[in-house]
């Protein structure tokens, strides 16, 4: 099985170089219409954005597209400046919007053959609609299962003011924290126990299936030792002690997300993918690693990395009492109980862990996922948290 399985793979990892290599050197696919997927925000023209901008605009045309700067990383980013023509004009369509595309050899096979970028086109097509959280919104959302190439066309908070601030340079208070609680619970609490999961959403994988999705193709456990082993000066000492049960106690904790209400997850909610709208409140973005799952992992994730370690242990009681009531006020019939929140809680920390001793474990050919510095920083604040909460034992409960 393993073999077919990595078989499999390295048939897609040469498929994958022959689409680029061909895009590159060959005649650039000109996308015609909302069902193809651009290869990258250079291949985008007037008359594509016409038919995603303007299909509900009789008359309404977009008649020029100009590349704003931008850069890459996970993803290629660029900013578009847009013009039209009268009738595009008067109907205060945006002059400007912002791009993600997997136009990388590198950013396709991290994104693409997971699958990650499928469920971010799920999210933004079918659940970001119904949803009221200080995030983007977007206005196209596609991927290309036969190239693996992925695009999606977001508004440009940036011309209403919002932020999107250096996480080493963002200090988290009270109140942002009370703000992240309760953008978790309106999201969560909108998908509760959904019933589309098994119709529009059906594209979210359950997290179980998405980590050992994820860690199968990119070798996972390999990297995250080795990030281990690079944060090994900011891990407490009685967790790099328990090096060897980090592994087996992410699996428990997945095991969980079984029988728990199912419902929409972030998964990425370390502080660099919060932003700041004109009053300074906070807000979540960059989908990309949605799926559906436990509640609890997206909590513990943000209050993990996202709080300092003082403050994190004043207010994490609180912060969890909160969540729970903005659950019951979005409509949830039967929130947990805080001491099965509580529970939970301490057995969902092994998420954000890894993600971040995984991102600390890449080589010098692989897209560097975060700044050096901001993933210690994140790493020392996660691991402080399994550790406080005794989380491995936990999981024994």
């Amino acid at each position: 099985m393993a073999l077919t399985q990595n078989l499999e793979l390295i048939s897609t990892v040469g498929r994958i170089g022959v689409v680029i290599a061909w895009e590159r050197v060959g005649p650039r696919p000109v996308p015609l219409d909302a069902s193809h997927v651009p290869v990258s925000a250079e291949a985008i023209t007037p008359d594509w954005l016409t038919e995603v901008l303007c299909r509900d605009l009789p008359g309404a045309a977009v008649t020029d597209v100009r590349i704003e700067g931008g850069d890459n990383g996970t993803s290629t980013r660029r900013y578009l400046a847009l013009e039209y023509n009268a009738a595009g004009e008067s109907a205060g369509l945006p002059h400007r919007i912002f791009t993600k595309s997997t136009a990388s050899f590198g950013s396709r096979l991290l994104l693409g053959v997971t699958g990650i970028v499928r469920g971010e086109a799920a999210f933004y097509n079918y659940a970001r609609p119904s949803l009221t959280l200080r995030s983007p919104t977007a206005y196209f959302a596609g991927f290309d299962a036969e190239s693996f190439r992925s695009l999606v066309l977001l508004e440009d908070l940036t011309q209403r003011a919002w932020t999107f601030p250096d996480p080493m340079d963002n200090p988290v208070d009270r109140a942002d924290a009370e703000d992240i609680v309760s953008e978790i619970a309106a999201y969560h609490g909108a998908f509760w126990d959904s019933p589309r999961f098994d119709t529009d959403l059906c594209d979210l994988e359950p997290t179980p299936q998405w980590r050992e999705n994820v860690n199968r193709k990119v070798g996972f456990a390999k990297r995250m030792a080795t990030g281990l082993e690079r944060a090994k000066d900011v891990l407490p000492g009685v967790l790099y002690s328990q090096r060897d049960e980090i592994c087996p106690a992410l699996t428990e904790s997945l095991a969980l997300h079984t029988g728990a209400p199912q419902t929409l997850l972030h998964q990425d909610l370390h502080l660099g993918n919060w932003l700041r709208d004109d009053t300074g409140r906070m807000g979540l973005y960059d989908w990309q690693c949605v799926a559906r799952g436990h509640w609890a992992l997206d909590v513990a994730y943000a209050l993990g990395g996202c709080l300092d370690v003082d403050d994190r242990r004043d207010w994490e009681e609180d912060l969890l009492r909160l969540y729970l009531e903005r659950l019951a006020d979005g409509g949830v019939q039967t929130p947990p109980s805080f001491d099965a929140a509580w529970l939970a809680y301490r057995q969902q920390t092994l998420h954000g862990l890894t993600l971040g001793l995984f991102a600390l474990g890449g080589n010098r050919f692989e897209p560097e996922l975060q700044p050096r510095g901001y993933t210690l920083c994140a790493i020392d604040r996660l691991a402080h948290q399994v550790c406080d909460l005794d989380s491995i034992t936990a999981l024994a409960v």
